[in-house]
Parts: structure tokens; sequence; C-alpha cells
């Protein structure tokens, strides 16, 4: 099969090209082979790629070369394993149409446990699912993290990405009020339009912190939700007894932010890093209930993906990650990588 496989960490993501390489076979130990049709690169990949992620750390990391890079995907069941270690399929079958998460996306295959991936729900496209597959962490992160409720003022940064323009829509869902950090006016204004954000500033200008001030009276809004690594800025405009959390891999770079005690202290913010697959192991009940709710929403429509652009197969996989690089993105990129065989309702 071919794959975008990290021989050796690269610090120009975007000319990364596939080669041919070995194809995973369902074992007892990854017991769903899964055919994928459709991949999602990310700025985690960027990290991963440049060996930058938490992951790659040479002494706490378990992601080094060689390995295939890329994370979420959506693809067809290629194959089911009788003998897996639980014996646990969670009732998946040959042609079901899944998607999920896992380390070795930018792949024609990749062999997983069942519970990494979940049937795509019915009328959803595969396109549709891949997009959103990483997006349950916002999910997660809103309602059952910050338990943001109605008419409370939320504020995300990097609010076009993936992650945050999922955390937008479901804190709007859930009746609060929405500012969206993003990189340019032309996103702002995208994000008004397509969004129905009720306000997006820039989160490069020194003057946002005065603006989001303004816009909430003086007094700082509830909850910060946090995917970039901006913590101290974010105190400055957060009201007195409110939380900040911090979800995906939110650095700059590479780099976690430093963040400041004496800030935290004076305003008693409450700061919660989400870390979502540390999260689900610990506690698996919890977890089937983020995605009994996630899936909720997906089916009944009421959270789309925002697409960017046109990419396909896997020799698209540096243009994407350069274009992400650039921060040229505007939603999520979905490269697809073949077809599927079976065909949504809708």
């Amino acid at each position: 099969m071919k794959a975008i496989k990290i021989q050796k960490y690269t610090p120009t993501p975007s000319t990364l090209v596939p080669i041919v390489t070995s194809k995973p076979s369902a074992s007892v130990y990854a017991p769903i082979s899964v055919r994928i049709t459709h991949c999602s690169p990310q700025h985690a990949d960027i990290l991963h790629a440049q060996g930058t992620h938490q992951n790659n750390n040479e002494k706490r990391g378990w992601c080094h070369p060689p390995f295939n890079l890329g994370y979420d995907f959506a693809g067809v069941v290629a194959d089911v394993c009788p003998d897996a270690v639980e014996g646990d399929d969670h009732g998946l079958k040959k042609g079901d149409r899944v998607f999920g998460a896992r380390i070795g996306a930018f792949a024609d295959y990749i062999s997983v446990r069942a519970a990494t991936v979940r049937k795509v729900p019915n009328g959803v496209s595969s396109e549709a699912a891949c997009a959103l597959a990483g997006q349950v962490v916002s999910y997660a992160a809103v309602v059952h993290v910050a338990r943001v409720k109605e008419g409370e003022t939320v504020l995300v940064s990097g609010a076009s990405g993936g992650l945050g323009s999922a955390c937008c829509a479901v804190a709007k869902a859930a009746g609060a009020r929405v500012v969206a950090l993003t990189g340019d006016e032309g996103k702002a204004e995208l994000m008004r339009r397509d969004m129905g954000i009720d306000v997006a500033v820039m989160d490069e200008e020194r003057y946002w912190i005065d603006e989001v001030k303004g816009l909430t009276e003086g007094r700082g809004v509830d909850v910060v939700l946090d995917n970039t690594g901006m913590v101290n800025r974010a105190i400055q405009c957060l009201a007195y007894e409110c939380r900040i959390i911090v979800l995906g891999f939110a650095a700059r770079k590479g780099k976690m932010e430093g963040v400041k005690m004496k800030r935290l202290l004076l305003k008693s913010v409450t700061v919660t890093g989400y870390r979502f697959g540390k999260s689900g192991r610990k506690s698996p009940e919890k977890l089937e209930d983020i995605w009994k709710g996630f899936l909720g929403i997906m089916e009944r429509g009421e959270l789309k993906p925002i697409l960017y652009g046109s990419y396909k197969g896997l020799e698209e996989i540096g243009r994407a990650l350069g274009d992400l690089e650039a921060r040229k993105v505007y939603g999520k990129i979905v490269v697809k990588i073949s077809d599927d065989e079976k065909k949504p309702k809708l």
C-alpha cells in the first residue's frame, strides 16, 4: 500500500510524498482493518512530522520514526479479526462505513482497535464524518468539561480551525454568546457569514483584549476554550471566578506556554487541561456518554463541518500540510483517498 511514512523528522512537512510500505493486517490487538477513503490533516500532524509534538518526546513520548503520519480518517471496514483480545468487535462487519482517529491515517489502510472507530451515522457522508472525527474533543470540552450554560459568553481561540470552529458551533447550540478569535479579517467575515458567530476579532493584534472587554461591558467572558496556547492573554479578558479549558495540543510552534500563576490567583481562575484520549481510557462509561451525544448531534445535522479546498490522493497531503502551516485554511481540509463502497442516504 501507499502511505506518508516518517522515516526521520522533517522541518518541511509540505514536501512529504507517499511511499510504498507494508499493509497492516487485522490482528488480535488491532482487529479492525479499514480501507481509508478520506483523511483530514491538522496542525498536530505538522508537529508530529517535525518531531515537536509531546508524543515525540524522547523520554515520555511514544511516537518515533518510522511511523505513518496522520490521525483523523474515515473508511470502510475491510476485515475483522474474529480473535480480538477481548472478543469485542463492537458489532462491526466488513463493508461498514466508519470514522475515527489513530496515528497512521495518511495511508491506504489502517488496522485499529474497535474502540478507535465508530459507524458513520445514517445520512452523513464519509467526507463530513472524517472532518468531524477529531471534533468530538470540542464537543466534550464544551458540554462535559466547561459545562457551558445558556446565556454565558464563551471566547474561542483558533476559532477558524477544526477544533475551534466545532467549539463555536457546540457553544452556540448550548445557547452561549460566542466571541471567536481568528487570524485575519477575511476568516472573521466568513465566520460571521457561515456560522452566525456573534463577534469575530483578530487574535494577532493587541487591541482584541480591550475589544472583548468592551463587548462584555467590562465584566469579561465566562469561559475560554483555548486550543492555540494563549492562557496569559485570555486571563486579561476573563470574568472573576470563571474558567479556561485547554484542549488539543495548545502550543505555538510546538512550545507550550508558561502561565503566570499570580494572574490566575488574582482572578480566582480555574484552568482545566483536557486530554481526550487519556480521559476516555480512564473513564470508558463517560466516554460512551460523550460519543452518544456527539453522534446524536451529527445525525440530527446540528454540527456540520466547514470544508476547505479540494484535495485528492495521498500525493496531496504535502500541499494540505503546507496550506495549514501557512494559515490559509478556514474550517477543515479533507483529502479523498478512495471511493466509498456504501453511499449515505443524503
